[in-house]
Formats: C-alpha cells, structure tokens, sequence
C-alpha cells in the first residue's frame, strides 16, 4: 500500500487538544488547529467570517485562506482529515472543493463527533449537508452509530490519548462526578443526588450555563456561569470514584466521559444502553442505568476492580482511529 501524510483539520478546543495529543505530537502529521491567522490578518479575517454580517451581506474571498492553511503542505500522497468545526464554515469556505481541486491524487476523509443535527453551518443556519460532503470524500465517518445508519456513513467513536504524562490531583474527594449543560439533565441529576446525600455519598455535579430560574438546591449540584477549562474537568474528574454520563436525546455512542473513565482508571454510571454492545463494555468498571429507581448503589459504593489499569486503554487511542481509515482507504499512514 502507498504511504500518506496525514493533515488534521482540528480544533484548538481543549478537549481536543488533550484527545487528540498523540497525533498532534507525532512529528509525521500535521494538525492544523485553528483557521485564524494571528495579528491584523486573523482581525480582518475575523470580520470576513463574522456570521452575523455575512447574514446581511455575502462577503466574497473567504475561499482565498484555504491556500494560507495549506502553505507548508507538500507532496501529492496526502490524506486529509477533517472535523466538524471545519464543517460549520464549509458552506463560506469551500474547503473540501478546493482540496480535490488542487490536490487530486489525495484522500478526503470527514470525521463528526457530535450528532449531525447538532452541527450548524455558520453561514446557512442550517444542518451540514451531508450529500455535499459526501460528493468531496472517500470516507465520511460518525461517531455515532445511529447517525452512521441514517446518513449512510461510516461510524467509528471517538478517541482519547493516553494521561500519563498529564499532572493531575488524583485523591479521591468525591463518590460521584457530572459536569455538562442541562440539556433536561437537571432534574435526572437532582434525584440522583438527592438519593446519594441520604445514603451519605459525596457528589460534585457541575451545571453549565442554567438560567437562574431553572437552578434546583441540593447538596453536591454547582452551577457555573462560564466554561470551565478541560484540564480543570479532568481533575475533578480524577478526583471522583465514580463518574456520571447521561447522553444526549436520540445518541447512541459513548462520549468523552467514557473515555475519562477508561484512561483514568474510573467507574462509569451511564445511562447510554448502547454501550452494553461494544467492545469496551465490562459490568466490573460500568453500570447502566435507565432512571434513577434502578442505579445499582452497590456498585458506586464498592471498590473499582480497574482501579490501577483499565484494559481497555489501548483500544480507544488515536491510533485506532487511523487503522481504521487505513483499512478502509487501504493506504498506509506514515507516523512516528
């Protein structure tokens, strides 16, 4: 098979930048992180890009930075990857276009880790389109199984690096950990703690962004009127015995919790039924729950048989993700 270099069209999210870390290090692949140039050009890209004036009026030249983000890229054995966030400018930028244009021989592979409803063209106001994305590539993959059906897409879940070398506080504080928006959490989570305070368990649920109408009190739910940094998510969550995942409406795929769980040596209660499926399930470090009245307290209260090495760690790494576009490309990815 014939050996490509692999270019990431990320994001420079924190979340990502942790996930994706083993890539982004790997000196034979190229992340590219942001679209804003720095100083006066990022300023004048930046009103260029801005949704709100491109509603009034289409601002023509936003195409013209796809050769800036490409500047140092040579070679014709190339395989692009591509991220959502990128997907919600498309429609502005005509970045997929462009790269099959001027990069013929290369491989175009799209990767969405959030569900596609979800994903909003900044410019359109309206859901990506997927039959466009799927005119430019030769791979379009989901993270989630069932936009993987309905799409007709491929589906791989997302990854997660290794923390070994990341400085966290990992004394355990806390029984159980959530944070996230509400999203109709709140009240799950209310009585979830509720019953956690009455059998004397410690809980540290933070909610994001709730109106103040809306905020319930109870012992163990904050609320944080502002984004809270992932390198501070991944502490509380080192801090935590057992940590939360409820899953948003209609996914069916595991999130960044599982992978925290899995790569911290942590318990799971998730109430994603799915993953009784893949394979990355084990009763010994994850319990399924359907609502509050059949959580399993006995396994929140005992001891995590994973509590030194999760053997699940290797199968969730990038690396995973790149075998996976290997073997359905059947090319070869150069990496360190």
């Amino acid at each position: 098979m014939d050996n490509y270099k692999l270019i990431i069209f990320g994001a420079d999210w924190d979340v990502y930048l942790t996930a994706y870390k083993e890539l982004i290090d790997n000196p034979h692949i190229t992340y590219i992180s942001t679209f804003r140039p720095r100083g006066l050009w990022g300023q004048v890209q930046r009103i260029q890009f801005n949704p709100k004036l491109n509603h009034i009026i289409n601002i023509p030249g936003k195409s013209c930075w796809n050769k800036y983000y490409l500047r140092n890229i040579k070679g014709e054995k190339l395989c692009f990857l591509i991220m959502e966030k990128w997907l919600r400018h498309e429609s502005g930028m005509r970045l997929l276009p462009f790269l099959r244009k001027h990069y013929p021989q290369a491989k175009v592979v799209c990767f969405t880790q959030d569900l596609i409803k979800t994903i909003i063209d900044k410019y359109t106001g309206k859901e990506i389109d997927t039959n466009y994305i799927k005119r430019y590539t030769d791979l379009f993959i989901s993270y989630d199984e069932a936009d993987a059906k309905k799409y007709q897409l491929a589906c791989h879940s997302t990854v997660f690096s290794s923390l070994k070398d990341v400085i966290i506080q990992r004394e355990n504080h806390y029984d159980l950990f959530f944070l996230g928006r509400d999203k109709g959490r709140l009240p799950l989570l209310f009585k979830i703690c509720k019953e956690a305070n009455r059998r004397g368990l410690r809980c540290k649920f933070v909610m994001i962004e709730v109106p103040q109408e809306q905020r319930i009190t109870c012992e163990g739910i904050e609320y944080a009127d502002s984004e809270i940094t992932y390198a501070d998510n991944l502490n509380m969550c080192a801090q935590s015995r057992c940590l939360v995942e409820l899953t948003q409406q209609s996914a069916s795929s595991s999130t960044f919790r599982t992978w925290e769980t899995i790569m911290l040596n942590k318990k799971l209660l998730t109430n994603n039924l799915q993953i009784k499926k893949t394979n990355i399930y084990d009763r010994r470090y994850i319990s399924v729950f359907q609502d509050n009245d059949d959580i399993d307290w006995d396994f929140i209260e005992k001891d995590n048989d994973f509590s030194k090495n999760n053997p699940f760690q290797e199968q969730i790494r990038p690396k995973a993700l790149v075998r996976f576009i290997e073997e359905k490309l059947q090319i070869n990815i150069l990496q360190a």
